[in-house]
């Protein structure tokens, strides 16, 4: 009995923003911001939670406007933006995944099975299931206690389709389509809502669909993409590839560069950054052959000059994370479009993106401050 683990196949982009006591959140200026100081600083307050990662159920980010966090003394529970707890639930209720598409996974002490509340803490779908997902598309799949068979429901219990298990799949649904896994081997591919393998079973590697592609790998590990026909639209010829974004999407060639490439397999934006990631907001993270990062266009144009930070990742909401690492400690403080920073360089790499100007920003394990932008 058991919630399915899901899978990230993307670089999670961790965007934030922080306040000082007056809850004024602007730090410092790099060179680039001070040439223009036009534009609105971004202000932000924060408000303080006792909150640990619920890993590997929850990616820290708040979903559906809620927050999944574990207190100190082990207890799970949800967060509103203001740092109160969303609502209680029954003593033999325990939370068990983040909100998506509106319902969270929970689990019932009494009977050890599974179910679904909404956003206000109402069960949704009774307790009934020993396996379950959480939803994609509107669609989350189950298994009853002793079947062999999945099923694929909607946010009402409703079931859509009976799913014969030749394949296994985390059953998360992009462009319509999930990761699937070969009974014996290693080989992967992808089916659809029915169940039905669209894209054969020859790859030993995927990852989700983005913008209608998905990478993959074939057996000399040579990165590629497929689109939702199976087709391969773009040969396997890349050392290593990231989704697709806006438009493009940051891949290595042979001789160890990132550039980024349109979906028809056209270099787009030279081969010449030792790192990248993909485009969000217009802009996109690379690295120079010191390892220092900035930020490009999407015509390759320089935006955010190269500065003291070795990792970055996408902006969200106008704001981006960024930080100076050193094995497994680092800084991190987050930037506006124009690269001024917002923050001290104080919080861990693991504080989440904002989602409807909130975010959260952790100092230490426990300690942490939900963040918004005012």
């Amino acid at each position: 009995m058991r919630l399915r683990k899901f899978a990230t196949f993307l670089a999670l982009s961790f965007i934030i923003g922080c306040a000082n006591n007056n809850g004024v959140a602007i730090a410092g200026t790099t060179k680039s911001a001070e040439k223009s100081q036009n534009a609105a600083p971004t202000h932000i307050s924060q408000t303080s939670i006792n909150f640990k990662l619920v890993a590997p159920e929850s990616d820290g980010q708040f979903h559906d406007g809620l927050l999944f966090s574990e207190n100190a003394d082990g207890t799970l529970m949800y967060y509103d933006p203001k740092g109160n707890r969303a609502f209680s639930l029954p003593n033999y209720i325990t939370p068990s995944s983040d909100f998506y598409d509106q319902r969270a996974v929970v689990k019932s002490k009494k009977n050890n099975l599974y179910g679904y509340i909404d956003t206000k803490g109402n069960l949704t779908i009774p307790f009934q299931y020993e396996e379950v997902g959480t939803f994609s598309e509107g669609i989350a799949y189950v298994k009853a206690p002793g079947s062999s068979n999945v099923k694929l429901i909607d946010r009402a219990g409703k079931t859509i389709s009976s799913v014969n298990n030749k394949y296994a799949s985390d059953y998360i649904f992009k462009n319509h389509l999930a990761l699937a896994y070969a009974p014996k081997g290693n080989k992967i591919g992808y089916i659809n809502t029915s169940g039905n393998l669209v894209v054969p079973l020859k790859y030993t590697f995927g990852r989700g669909f983005s913008e209608g592609l998905a990478v993959i790998q074939n057996d000399k590990g040579l990165y590629g993409y497929v689109d939702t026909k199976g087709i391969e639209a773009i040969p396997t010829q890349y050392k290593r590839a990231l989704d697709f974004s806006e438009g493009l999407a940051a891949v290595q060639n042979d001789k160890g560069k990132w550039g980024f490439i349109d979906k028809r397999g056209k270099a787009i934006i030279p081969f010449k950054y030792t790192g990248a990631d993909g485009f969000s907001e217009g802009l996109a993270s690379v690295n120079n052959e010191r390892g220092m990062v900035g930020y490009i266009n999407k015509t390759g144009g320089m935006v955010i000059g190269y500065q003291k930070y070795n990792s970055a990742f996408k902006f969200k909401e106008g704001i981006a994370l960024v930080g100076i690492e050193s094995g497994s400690n680092g800084k991190f403080g987050y930037i506006d479009h124009k690269g001024k920073l917002l923050t001290k360089l104080e919080y861990k790499k693991e504080s989440s993106s904002f989602n409807n100007g909130y975010a959260v920003a952790i100092k230490t394990s426990g300690n942490a401050f939900i963040l918004k932008k005012i």
